[in-house]
């Protein structure tokens, strides 16, 4: 039987301020922010993560946190933007899930107004492409732009050390301005070197050719739990993406275990599983939070 806690709290929108003079002025503040949180259990149905955690239930802790930058964004019901759900397959290579992008999709969008999957799918090839068109190593394609920083870095110019093209994901934002905020996977990994190993599709060529050591170090950070960050971009000098929100869902007797053993002390691969199964039971979770937060504070 699943045992089930939950609790939620949307913190004073506006809150009145003593006055002195006693003229009776109300000051009105920003909104503090917005917590959800829901904790239940669930039967272990998956034999290879007995040998991890041999209890016989799951108890599965979710979260969200949003601030007070984010609430008062989301208060004129704003288009957002879902990122492609990220699938980390058994070689530590990224490729887009579609299956449970559309699962996550039709969840949300019952409380945030989204754009649609072509804008989402438009925006990761972007992504991709402006990872391209830095020029990293390894390169599984040539670009004539690539040749061309080659030979500006002989003469001392165009050394620019970033993840994106940002021009490109500029011009995506100019001509996608309805857009103002996106729902990604962990918006850290999306700031990070770790797209380097993503592929366009499932069963397309990847970015660049990495050593699984090296895609073992990029990936394994974002591993074990599910993530979900609403994040702005950046601007310039900061990182690409800015979370101003996130939703998170962890296994509590694995991180336990985790604790109690060192961060080395379960296989990368099976960081990879516990992603798979845990990702479901986010989703049922999103379903609960996003309820939570149409409810008006009380």
């Amino acid at each position: 039987m699943a045992v089930m806690t939950s609790s939620c709290s949307l913190f004073d929108w506006f809150e009145t301020k003593a006055d002195t003079s006693q003229s009776a002025n109300t000051v009105l503040k920003k909104p503090s922010g917005w917590t959800f949180n829901h904790q239940w259990q669930v039967k272990n149905t998956h034999p290879s993560l007995e040998s991890l955690v041999p209890d016989e239930y799951m108890t599965l802790t979710g979260q969200c946190s949003f601030s007070a930058d984010m609430l008062t964004l989301l208060e004129s019901k704003p288009k957002g933007l879902l990122v492609p759900v990220i699938k980390v397959a058994s070689d530590l290579t990224l490729s887009p899930d579609f299956e449970n992008s559309v699962r996550l999709y039709q969840i949300l969008r019952s409380q945030f107004p989204l754009a649609g999957a072509g804008d989402s799918l438009e925006f990761y090839q972007t992504l991709l492409s402006s990872v391209e068109h830095t020029c990293p190593a390894n390169m599984t394609r040539e670009i004539d732009s690539c040749q061309f920083k080659k030979w500006m870095s002989f003469t001392g110019l165009g050394e620019e050390n970033t993840v994106y093209d940002e021009d490109r994901l500029k011009r995506w934002y100019q001509s996608h301005s309805s857009v103002k905020y996106l729902i990604m996977g962990s918006s850290e990994l999306f700031n990070s070197d770790a797209l380097l190993s993503a592929r366009y599709s499932a069963n397309s060529r990847l970015i660049s050719e990495q050593p699984i050591s090296v895609r073992e170090k990029s990936i394994r950070p974002y591993l074990g739990k599910v993530r979900f960050d609403w994040a702005v971009p950046g601007n310039g000098e900061q990182r690409p993406f800015i979370s101003l929100g996130s939703c998170t869902l962890n296994w509590q007797e694995l991180e336990k275990q985790r604790g109690l053993h060192g961060p080395g002390w379960i296989e990368t691969t099976s960081l990879v599983e516990v992603n798979q199964v845990l990702l479901p039971y986010f989703i049922e979770f999103m379903s609960d939070a996003t309820k939570a937060i149409s409810r008006p504070s009380r």
